[in-house]
């Protein structure tokens, strides 16, 4: 009898989160909820008609199909103009949409590079667009269909919220040759809130931006296929604290981690200028597999500010303007203004003088290394995108013109481990990509003055940073020495006078388990701890 009570109770426990199947019939001009009680599966493009609600408990899943009874293609979600989103997920119950094919009690079973396994969320609205008749039909839906179109004349006009979502593996074709993005986002006003939104794996642009005024804030795009984020038709608002980040084993899978286009009306107004600040944009690395890693791209007469950021690891153009834009630029109405830019293939592309005087104008701080706690690219812990304890990005930001929170640091991230705003909502965190335990450096120092910093990563796993702090002029010795006092490694870096130091160790040909770090000068020794994991 108790077994069989087990056996109920088990039984029970496995089926009270039901599947829900949701085609274009089930939304229409009325209010619906979705529960984390449920998942939702979405075949086919589902639209939520003008007057409909939309609302999305914290931790609801929504699914969709990589082919749909009633199309060829994966299942999308749209907003369209005149309806509302309600997504308001939180930092430890996200919103989740992913695949179908998704099993999300196991995080290897679709890697980085697994895309196009559904559609997306389009969001349609009705503000200012740079488009002829002030309005345009969304990429993939037929032009009879008016549920498609979206632009007006309202800039303050809200479609809803989006907070704490995250958006995996889509990207599947409206048509052909015609991706959907992770997030589109079309003629949206600034009535609308985007805040803490992940785009992850997407065959296409992460978040595009056509036209409109919204605003976004904590805006994620990791491994995408095309742009990670994409602004057309004389977009009008701010984005503040972005991170992107692009794949390096395929070529041709990833492109600029902005491009930025101006008006498509043939008088080419509104004459608009979009706002970028605090973003880390991170390219696949230089001389990797991915030829197409490239920064920041402005054509098609557009104009674009980029604050206190961060460009770094582009095979490619750290900036590239071309056309029309550059005379946009010249005149001022462009900026670059107190970034970094370190580690690229060419700097400015063509190297245009009006890009370069408007970058040296902008106190750029070329070939200056942010000093990120650790780049990864594999789900290995190894992510850790904060500047380090001597980081030029810790200081140095320029304020703001009236509008988003002004900060002391360059990039999107604060050195403060609570200030990686990216642990546990994203599936970066859920897929193990970041540290399990993000810490800052600390410093241990002996009775000398001499001082160490913890090593970033710990765990590591093919190599770690260090900071030293000396006192005097002295040569540096640095020795790895496992738990029964076995030296394993010797560092002689030789040299150095007085100030603070960071150092790159190679940590690949240890063994998993625990070791000493130990800093030897002439004022003594001091020591860290470190793991390593293979």
């Amino acid at each position: 009898m108790t077994r069989f009570f087990t056996f109920l109770l088990f039984i029970c426990s496995f089926s009270l989160t039901a599947q829900i199947t949701i085609t274009d019939d089930d939304l229409g001009a009325g209010t619906y909820n979705w529960t984390k009680d449920n998942v939702y599966i979405l075949d086919g493009n589902v639209f939520l008609e003008a007057g409909g609600v939309l609302n999305i408990e914290a931790g609801t899943v929504i699914k969709g199909k990589a082919f749909s009874s009633d199309t060829n293609n994966g299942a999308t979600l749209i907003i369209t103009n005149g309806a509302t989103i309600n997504a308001e997920g939180t930092a430890t119950e996200p919103i989740i949409f992913t695949s179908e094919l998704d099993d999300l009690s196991i995080t290897n079973d679709l890697t980085a590079l697994v895309n196009q396994t559904w559609g997306g969320i389009v969001v349609l609205g009705d503000a200012t667009v740079g488009e002829d008749g002030g309005f345009d039909f969304i990429e993939g839906i037929p032009s009879t269909d008016d549920r498609g179109q979206y632009g007006g004349n309202n800039d303050s006009h809200s479609s809803g919220i989006l907070k704490y979502v995250s958006i995996r593996h889509g990207g599947s074709e409206f048509s052909a040759d015609n991706e959907i993005n992770g997030l589109t986002l079309g003629g949206v006003g600034n009535g609308t809130t985007i805040d803490y939104v992940e785009v992850f794996a997407n065959k296409d642009d992460g978040i595009e931006f056509f036209g409109g005024t919204v605003n976004a804030t904590h805006i994620v795009a990791a491994f995408v296929g095309d742009d990670s984020f994409d602004y057309d038709e004389s977009w009008n608002g701010y984005c503040q604290w972005m991170f992107s980040l692009q794949q390096g084993d395929i070529d041709d899978l990833g492109d600029n981690a902005v491009e930025y286009d101006g008006s498509e009306k043939a008088d080419g107004t509104p004459k608009v200028t979009g706002r970028l600040y605090n973003a880390t944009l991170i390219g696949s690395g230089t001389g990797g597999n991915n030829s197409n890693s490239d920064g920041i791209r402005v054509k098609s007469d557009g104009a674009m500010q980029l604050w206190n950021s961060i460009i770094t690891n582009v095979d490619g153009y750290a900036i590239r303007v071309e056309d029309t834009a550059i005379d946009r630029l010249a005149a001022g109405e462009s900026a670059f203004a107190n970034n970094i830019i370190y580690s690229y293939g060419t700097y400015v592309q063509d190297d245009v003088q009006a890009v370069l005087d408007a970058l040296a104008a902008g106190s750029t701080m070329k070939d200056a290394d942010p000093v990120l706690y650790s780049i990864s690219y594999q789900a290995d812990g190894g992510l850790d995108p904060r500047p380090y304890n001597n980081s030029p990005a810790l200081s140095g930001a320029a304020a703001h013109p009236n509008e988003g929170v002004d900060t002391d640091y360059r990039g999107a991230f604060p050195n403060d481990p609570d200030g990686l705003w990216i642990m546990g909502w994203t599936a970066l965190d859920e897929y193990g990509y970041l540290p399990a335990n993000p810490v800052s450096a600390s410093y241990i120092h002996n009775t000398n003055g001499l001082g160490l910093s913890t090593p970033v990563p710990n765990p590591a796993v093919n190599e770690t940073t260090l900071n030293f702090n000396l006192i005097d002029n002295t040569d540096v010795n640095i020795y790895i020495i496992d738990m029964t006092g076995k030296i394993m490694t010797v560092h002689n870096l030789g040299q150095y006078t007085e100030g603070e130091y960071t150092t790159l160790l190679n940590t690949a040909n240890l063994e998993s388990g625990n070791y000493i770090l130990a800093l030897e000068t002439a004022q003594g020794v001091v020591t860290q701890k470190l793991t390593k994991v293979n």
